[in-house]
């Protein structure tokens, strides 16, 4: 065992429970409802009239423009065919990159592309009017024009309540690219560009033997074993995983641990999922911190 692990294991608490797994995939706060509803109600009129939509999104006190809120539309390549800045109708945005490196119109299309009809992209921008970088969270989903070209139907928001079903969607992506890439995921899933880490939240991978394959929030772990780590109610919150996954392929472990960049161990609900790796099994998870459940435990200096 490595220094800094057992320098960790007796200072973190964590409290491991299973969740319901049905809670995981519905929107909890109204905020991301409505964007979701804002958007597949653009789609449905793209759907209709195809470009001749963008008069209505585009509209100033329109009901497609609410304050930051506003409706874009891309075709498949990353082209602006939507867009209530003018100058950027008909241009190829899909080299667009937020500080991180995260290629934003790339996200957006890989949402499509890889089967799903829908899905969330999470990165930095600066709120209008404001330099500060601040996190937006940007609902797609897959539209058709009246003569079948498929088109991709978007609008985000600033700051929104972390969801579970965001740490849902990334966590069944890595899984894709996993079982497709196999451990060529990895620099992926580690790499800030590459859409895996966004607010709090980061996706973990951990071998069956307890062993830490990849950690963005706490990349120092990479490689040590936590499968007999106990928390002070004797709980095994690697265990519990495990155990869990040797039952069912997907489920919710609830548990202590730090915010990446905190020392103090703060509630966390992590999706978990068993995805084939090779001729083995992993654990691939990812978790929220949820903000009504704060919890004080005592400091410590390393966290998973």
């Amino acid at each position: 065992m490595k220094p800094y692990f057992r320098k960790l294991f007796p200072t973190l608490a964590a409290l491991a429970l299973f969740l319901p797994q049905a809670s995981a995939f519905e929107l909890e706060h109204q905020e991301s409802r409505d964007l979701v509803d804002l958007v597949t109600r653009a789609a449905n009129l793209v759907t209709e009239k195809g470009a001749a939509a963008c008069e209505a999104f585009n509209a100033e006190g329109g009901e497609w423009r609410r304050g930051e809120i506003y409706v874009f539309v891309l075709d498949m390549k990353g082209t602006a065919i939507c867009h209530p800045n003018r100058s950027l109708q008909g241009r190829d945005l899909s080299e667009v990159r937020d500080p991180d490196g995260k290629p934003i119109m790339k996200l957006m299309l890989r949402q499509i592309e890889r089967g799903a009809s829908d899905g969330w992209v999470h990165y930095l921008w600066p709120r209008p009017g404001k330099p500060v970088l601040t996190w937006k969270s940007t609902y797609v989903r897959e539209a058709a024009n009246p003569d079948g070209t498929a088109m991709v139907v978007g609008a985000g928001a600033y700051n929104l309540e972390m969801e579970r079903a965001f740490v849902v969607d990334r966590v069944t992506e890595a899984a894709e690219l996993i079982e497709a890439d196999g451990k060529k995921a990895f620099d992926v899933l580690r790499d800030k560009a590459g859409g895996f880490v966004f607010l709090d939240a980061y996706v973990f991978v951990m071998a069956m033997d307890g062993t830490e394959l990849v950690n963005a929030g706490f990349p120092d772990m990479e490689g040590g074993n936590i499968l007999e780590y106990v928390d002070t109610d004797g709980v095994r919150p690697a265990r519990v995983m495990i155990d869990l996954l040797a039952r069912q392929d997907e489920g919710w472990v609830k548990y202590l641990w730090p915010k990446p960049g905190d020392k103090k161990p703060s509630r966390k609900e992590a999706y978990v999922r068993k995805v084939k790796l090779g001729d083995q099994h992993v654990v691939v998870g990812a978790g929220v911190y949820p903000a009504d459940q704060e919890t004080e435990a005592p400091q410590t200096e390393q966290g998973s």
